[in-house]
């Protein structure tokens, strides 16, 4: 009856065991998938909504497009590849929240080319630092 009893015993410990070796794999597993749904979860992006340089000014508007609070957005203006000095690094938004867009309060002025091709880039920065860029060729009207 003893054996009996010890091994009813053995029995209930095997499964117990592997009860709890099933939990913790299930735990693992699902923190390692929750870990790469978050990851694909999560974008940047910025989006040119609208950009003109017409009579002067400096007409853009920019929507993010991501996920991410960009701690701030601006821009410059390229001719023939070099930037136009009072038009480099322009700041368009502050704290720029995911699905919110942006434009210059008072379109910066400048002396433009009518029928020229000017590049406008556009980076957005998050505060850790890293930066998202996009870019739209435009002609001066």
């Amino acid at each position: 009856m003893s054996n009996r009893k010890q091994r009813s015993i053995a029995d209930i410990l095997a499964v117990l065991i592997v009860i709890c070796i099933t939990i913790v794999a299930g735990v693992a597993l699902y923190s390692m998938v929750m870990g790469k749904v978050s990851m694909f979860g999560n974008s940047a992006g910025l989006k040119i909504e609208n950009a003109e340089i017409t009579n002067g000014l400096v007409i853009i508007t920019v929507k993010n497009t991501g996920t991410y609070t960009f701690s701030s957005v601006t821009f410059t203006v390229y001719y023939n590849g070099e930037p136009v000095s009072w038009l480099s690094g322009v700041t368009l938004a502050s704290n720029l929240a995911p699905g919110q867009s942006a434009s210059p309060s008072s379109p910066p002025a400048f002396s433009e080319t009518v029928g020229a091709t000017y590049t406008i880039v556009v980076t957005g920065t998050y505060n850790s630092g890293q930066t998202y860029t996009t870019s739209i060729s435009i002609i001066g009207s």
